[in-house]
């Protein structure tokens, strides 16, 4: 019973929402504090872990929020190596973690064995200069 209320709580709403209303759910997916359930937002993670939501770009709502966790100041970075950072978290297989990480307020450490920026945006650090 507890799979199937999984399913209704979860699965059901992602692929109801991308259906018929594709916008909510990048919406969703974009607002790193909007409260779900954990059957949703385990959903929402494996969704954009298998890029269904066409128009969500992580580096406009992931990067900001992993830049914050490595302390990184965006201006400190210049505009041609912020654009290869963008394209690599855009390319990122591990969309899903990474969004449920966010969400999560994980820090650094954790997000190094997933980010393809980590080793980046510790150079760009506050603890780095």
């Amino acid at each position: 019973m507890e799979r199937l209320a999984d399913y209704i709580q979860g699965e059901r709403v992602v692929r109801e929402l991308r259906r018929h209303a594709p916008e909510t759910l990048e919406a969703l997916a974009r607002d790193l504090e909007q409260p779900l359930s954990l059957p949703l937002e385990r959903a929402v993670a494996r969704t954009l872990d298998d890029r269904r939501v066409p128009d969500f770009q992580a580096a406009e709502a992931l990067m900001p929020a992993m830049m914050k966790t490595f302390e990184v100041n965006p201006a400190a970075i210049a505009e041609e190596e912020l654009a290869v950072l963008e394209s690599a978290c855009n390319r990122c297989e591990v969309v899903g973690q990474c969004w449920r990480a966010m969400r999560d307020y994980v820090d650094a450490e954790a997000c190094r064995s997933f980010c393809p920026n980590a080793e980046a945006f510790m150079g760009h650090g506050v603890e780095e200069g």
